[in-house]
């Protein structure tokens, strides 16, 4: 499934979204090769711009998202009880603006995994995110919760969040490589990267 060159303004919902769910029975099969490119979402005013739900070999790129009100710019994690988890995605070369609105605690980007309520619930969350721009978020640029993360930042930049530029909450597992990306245009008092994980979430660079 591809998913190419789309110009979506005003959406109820995520703009661009994929989902791979295992059914009432648990038995589907996982969403695998998907692909969004070169897309442009302008102020979704429900859910997030973009978002991941799980999959394999999932593939984000090139696309624009502006002026969302409620959730993230980005939403990479699983979808209810039933979502498979996220075994591999790679988001790159994506422009992305704003994220945080006003549902609940959200951010510009954020990266999630099962709950314990899951049908998955010791799953992993596999995602790469390389030469992406996250710019204005209205709390952290780059939010990492839950547990069971492995997560490869390579050449991104978070510009002029509100808050941090990467969160990392406690209670998340697993591991991060951080390697050339830049944190930018902090305010007072925030820092470029807060790990409350530090026992459990171990980051390289």
């Amino acid at each position: 499934m591809t998913v190419q060159n789309n110009f979506a303004r005003g959406t109820g919902d995520d703009s661009f979204a994929v989902y791979s769910d295992s059914g009432t029975n648990h038995d589907n099969g996982q969403l695998s090769g998907a692909r969004v490119l070169n897309n442009t979402a302008i102020a979704p005013w429900w859910a997030n711009g973009l978002r991941i739900a799980g999959g394999k070999d999932i593939q984000f790129k090139n696309n624009l998202v502006k002026s969302v009100s409620s959730n993230s710019a980005l939403e990479i994690s699983v979808f209810g009880d039933s979502g498979h988890a996220l075994e591999s995605a790679t988001v790159s070369g994506n422009v992305l603006i704003g994220g945080g609105g006003w549902n609940g605690v959200r951010h510009g980007v954020r990266i999630g995994s099962p709950t314990p309520t899951s049908q998955f619930p010791d799953a992993y969350t596999n995602v790469t995110m390389t030469d992406n721009v996250m710019q204005g978020a209205l709390r952290a640029g780059l939010y990492i919760d839950k547990k069971n993360i492995r997560a490869t930042l390579t050449n991104n930049t978070i510009d002029g969040p509100a808050n941090q530029g990467i969160w990392i909450a406690s209670g998340v597992t697993g591991t991060g490589a951080f390697r050339g990306n830049t944190v930018k245009n902090l305010r007072p008092g925030q820092v470029a990267t807060q790990n409350d994980s530090k026992d459990t979430f171990t980051i390289t660079t």
